[in-house]
């Protein structure tokens, strides 16, 4: 089954986007460092098709989202920065491909009508349009109510939706970690809430995808997090053989932890 050459995790704050984050940027200067490595690694692995899997896209019960139109378009606008802005092609064929094969594992897609993207989708995109990717995207949402079985059957129907052998897809998981990390983290704070950080911090650090699907699920909700789905998906999708995992920083400057990581990276 045809993988992705290249994922990755990259959080989606607005805040480490300079234009946001001014000043404060330096309070999480670690995150942005490594986003922008990933982002030149990604191009590194010379992908010509892209899928961003986004948690704040626009979800719905019982079904993938998977945006419709010719041009997929969005910006930092309500983070006080609208010249921070991404404009890709969607690419039409791929996610028509992904829809066949999501049916053929047993899942419904639905298409999100032409719409600006949200902030998962945006601020992952700008470091990799900064890094010099103009190829053709497709962008996923996911269920309302996830399900591990859901997101590993639909990591599996993304690797076999590439369009041919030849085809090097780059996969990219959205995600921020706990939000629950400091007493002034956004979502209020919850003295276990780190743990979470710290098993999917310590799985892509020892390669063991497989053992995603298995972090406690109470630990997942106390921590309000919205990164362990979307990697789940990149994991499933190399179906856990990745090669180049790595962890290239985590930090929790504002209570809610970012965590950069490679999922898989064909090249190394």
């Amino acid at each position: 089954m045809p993988a992705p050459t290249f994922s990755a995790l990259l959080p989606h704050p607005p805040i480490i986007v300079p234009e946001v984050g001014r000043e404060r940027l330096d309070d999480c200067r670690a995150t942005f460092d490594a986003c922008r490595d990933v982002a030149r690694r990604m191009m590194a692995a010379r992908p010509d098709r892209l899928v961003l899997v986004s948690p704040h896209a626009p979800r719905r019960n019982g079904a993938f989202g998977l945006w419709s139109g010719t041009r997929l378009r969005g910006d930092l606008g309500r983070f006080g920065a609208p010249s921070c802005a991404v404009d890709l092609a969607s690419d039409a064929e791929l996610s028509d491909a992904l829809a066949e094969t999501a049916t053929a594992n047993g899942l419904t897609t639905r298409a999100i009508a032409e719409q600006p993207l949200d902030h998962g989708a945006v601020v992952p995109l700008w470091f990799l349009v900064e890094a010099g990717w103009r190829g053709p995207t497709t962008i996923v949402a996911l269920p309302q109510w996830p399900t591990s079985p859901a997101m590993i059957a639909f990591g599996r129907a993304v690797a076999a939706a590439t369009m041919a052998p030849t085809t090097r897809l780059a996969l990219i998981a959205s995600g921020d970690m706990s939000h629950r990390v400091l007493p002034e983290a956004p979502a209020g704070y919850h003295p276990r809430a780190v743990e979470f950080d710290q098993a999917l911090t310590d799985l892509l650090a020892a390669g063991q995808l497989d053992r995603i699907a298995g972090i406690d699920p109470e630990l997942r909700q106390l921590a309000a997090e919205d990164a362990a789905d979307t990697t789940l998906i990149a994991a499933a999708a190399v179906d856990y053989a990745a090669s180049g995992t790595r962890v290239v920083s985590y930090e929790h400057p504002f209570g809610v932890g970012y965590l950069v990581a490679v999922v898989h990276d064909a090249t190394a």
